[in-house]
């Protein structure tokens, strides 16, 4: 069954929308449900900023009796008497609500003046109240209830003068407007409009948080410290009076829902414009490096792509470029290796054919002779196929060699001991200084570097030329150098030297017999001994090849 492929494109936008619709839907749905849980109490949180006059004013009730008990049951019988046994504790909750309506006189007779009251009376008491003089005025405002006198502290007892009333003369008292004499003998309660109903949710509760009086609660309430002497003596608690089923709280919250879907309608939308963008930002130059590839793997390494981002993606496309040149490299160079080898064989095995065929025909007769030029030119086809075979294990890493403790100036010496003859037939001066060391080499293939580094100096010096073999060390190299005298090399050539089958002069190399392997052959070994052949300007005019080993390596 074929699995079904999804672009790369398509997961980044996938992942892009998803992560960003995880993230919007977690903290909306936090958001939300916080303000749920928490919305009630930041309410009552508002509303006890509205109470710092109750809270002073039990303070000081606190401050007198020293004792909440004492100071609520004290103030009720002051005020009620007797009576106040009957219903404690009704009279308990009013005493909280009446110390509320105490602070709302409070802050109304700090905004209005004894005569913004008059509204509450009526008209006629008004138009009378008039006709008073300052003295009159004074005594009414000293009788007036307590709920509309300016209050400028408590003053215990509270229900002090409850038979206080204003009396005169006869004569003052027939003069005697009737909103005085009809002020009640005994003080009456007179509730404050409380706009906003907090009276009826406030709750006393000592310093340990344990209720005194007011109203219970079930859920928890906002509190509010009393201090007394930079001591805390009390807390008054305020009911929340909103909850999640009342109607007020599910109009807001439905509001606060539709506001919060229109954010995630929003951020979706914002998400999936920016999601498409992305993935097309990024879906075009993954195509064109696809094509590039697929352009690569058809053979046609000369195609290149461009991609101008300072990213991953630009420089992957640098890469791709980079191994297309490449590519392009080793395919001409494959070619050139073919076609050096084939014409490398195909030079001995013509000479070869026509010899045998001359023998055929009877041109020649199978003479010693003849025999020994067919012997030279198979001689030569064996040596370019086993530099060919050298060559290819040396590249692919894989030329076997077998290390053994080495004097590398012995084997030299010996190898020039044999190259005498050449060097006489060459008409070429030799000679030859340096020291040895102890090296761990393979000495087969150390014989094979020195074989091939004599005899291309025999093959491209002058007749009449030098050639200078001499060593140097230091603590941790040990180098053999052989220099030839003219002719000299261009830098050019310089830098070719050591590439399969280039040879400097083909010409005269191939009437000598080189293949132009020797070197690069030479090159693959001394790596795969862990030294190194580099190739320089000789002091004689000629070229220098140097053969490096490293001692530390062979210690």
């Amino acid at each position: 069954m074929k699995i079904r492929r999804i672009p790369i494109a398509l997961r980044l936008f996938l992942t892009v929308l998803l992560t960003t619709l995880v993230i919007t839907t977690v903290s909306l749905g936090v958001l939300h449900w916080t303000m749920q849980k928490n919305f009630a109490r930041y309410v009552a949180d508002v509303e006890m900023q509205k109470l710092d006059q109750v809270i002073a004013n039990l303070a000081g009730v606190y401050h007198v009796y020293h004792d909440w008990g004492n100071a609520i049951q004290a103030q009720i019988l002051q005020i009620e008497g007797d009576a106040a046994a009957d219903d404690y504790d009704k009279l308990s909750r009013w005493w909280l609500r009446r110390q509320y309506d105490i602070a709302l006189q409070q802050q109304y007779f700090e905004v209005n003046s004894l005569l913004n009251v008059t509204p509450h009376l009526d008209d006629k008491a008004s138009q009378q109240k008039k006709t008073l003089n300052q003295e009159e005025l004074r005594i009414i405002e000293m009788n007036l209830p307590s709920e509309y006198q300016p209050f400028d502290g408590l003053k215990f007892p509270l229900g002090a003068n409850s038979n206080n009333v204003l009396r005169t003369d006869k004569k003052s008292e027939a003069g005697t407007p009737n909103f005085v004499q009809n002020i009640s003998k005994k003080k009456q309660f007179i509730s404050m409009p409380d706009r906003l109903g907090l009276s009826s949710r406030l709750s006393l509760y000592d310093a340990n948080k344990q209720f005194v009086v007011g109203e219970i609660s079930d859920v928890p309430v906002s509190y509010r410290p009393i201090v007394v002497n930079h001591k805390v003596v009390g807390y008054l608690g305020l009911k929340p009076v909103l909850s999640q089923d009342d109607a007020l709280s599910i109009n807001f919250f439905s509001n606060q829902k539709r506001y919060l879907l229109l954010i995630y309608a929003l951020t979706l939308i914002s998400s999936l414009i920016a999601a498409l963008l992305l993935a097309t930002y990024f879906k075009k130059p993954i195509h064109r490096l696809l094509n590039a590839t697929r352009e690569l793997t058809k053979g046609h390494y000369q195609h290149q792509v461009k991609i101008n981002r300072n990213d991953e993606l630009g420089d992957l496309s640098n890469e791709i470029n980079q191994l297309a040149i490449i590519l392009d490299q080793h395919e001409q160079s494959r070619r050139q290796w073919v076609a050096d080898t084939s014409h490398e064989l195909k030079t001995p095995l013509a000479v070869l054919q026509a010899q045998i065929e001359a023998m055929q025909d009877g041109i020649r007769k199978p003479t010693a002779t003849h025999f020994e030029a067919m012997l030279r030119q198979v001689t030569s086809l064996k040596k370019l196929t086993q530099d060919l075979a050298d060559l290819a294990q040396a590249e692919a890493q894989q030329l076997s060699c077998y290390f053994a403790p080495v004097n590398p100036w012995q084997v030299i010496l010996q190898e020039v001991d044999n190259f005498k003859p050449k060097f006489e037939q060459a008409d070429l001066s030799v000679s030859i200084e340096g020291e040895g060391t102890c090296l761990q080499l393979d000495i087969d293939r150390f014989k094979q570097i020195m074989v091939n580094l004599l005899g291309n100096s025999v093959r491209y010096t002058e007749a009449g030329g030098q050639i200078h073999i001499h060593t140097e060390q230091t603590a941790t190299h040990w180098s053999v150098m052989v220099d030839d005298s003219p002719f000299g090399l261009t830098d050019v050539q310089l830098a070719r030297l050591g590439e399969r089958f280039y040879r400097v002069d083909d010409s005269r190399t191939r009437s000598t017999g080189g293949t132009g392997l020797g070197l690069a052959l030479s090159v693959k070994i001394a790596q795969a001994l862990g030294g190194e052949l580099s190739f320089e300007h000789s002091p004689l005019g000629g070229l220098r090849c140097k053969l490096t080993f490293p001692k530390q390596l062979n210690s």
